[in-house]
């Protein structure tokens, strides 16, 4: 009996994570090109500086191609729209020696001409192995687009179970900078 309900309890697990994952599936709401294009409008916040590149240099044209190039490491994993801001979580593979991805949850807001206007990452993941980023990622996702406290989620106060890395007690996302920077006040 215990293990009918074990089996019962997973099954409703994956259920609604998949639920998540269709309800947020990106290309419910925009074609392969708006889902490329969304990454490129936000790579040079959301991926790594180039070598030779600063956060004062990063929209030279010269890093142009490096930045093309890195958004193809990125895969938009759920997208949602409300109240004039879009959320999407992107992921990337992660150095590992097994296959392992990061997932970053970003809300963001753009002009009518695309500009983008308002950019936060919301949090970061823990490198996982895809099933698990997918898991976590989604059911983070779906808290973020909900307005709901991530807190809970946060390393300092999940115990011994990883979801989220960043923001956590030293490390917060500069909204007016557009990156993340260590809290100098500890």
């Amino acid at each position: 009996m215990k293990r009918i309900l074990f089996l019962i309890l997973v099954f409703g697990v994956l259920l609604s994570s998949c639920g998540q994952a269709d309800k947020y599936h990106p290309s419910k709401s925009l074609t392969t090109e708006e889902q490329q294009a969304l990454i490129y409008t936000t790579i040079r916040y959301l991926g790594h500086l180039p070598k030779r590149g600063t956060h004062e240099n990063k929209f030279d044209p010269a890093f142009d191609e490096f930045y093309t190039k890195l958004a193809l490491d990125y895969t938009l994993e759920a997208y949602y729209k409300k109240d004039g801001f879009e959320y999407f979580l992107a992921s990337r593979i992660a150095p590992s020696l097994k296959v392992k991805k990061v997932a970053v949850g970003v809300k963001m807001k753009r002009s009518p001409d695309g500009q983008l206007v308002y950019y936060e990452e919301v949090f970061r993941t823990w490198k996982f192995e895809i099933p698990e980023m997918l898991e976590k990622g989604l059911m983070l996702f779906d808290k973020m687009a909900k307005g709901e406290d991530l807190s809970p989620y946060f390393p300092q106060n999940s115990g011994e179970v990883e979801y989220i890395e960043f923001p956590d007690e030293k490390v917060y996302f500069d909204v007016e900078e557009k990156r993340w920077k260590i809290n100098d006040v500890l």
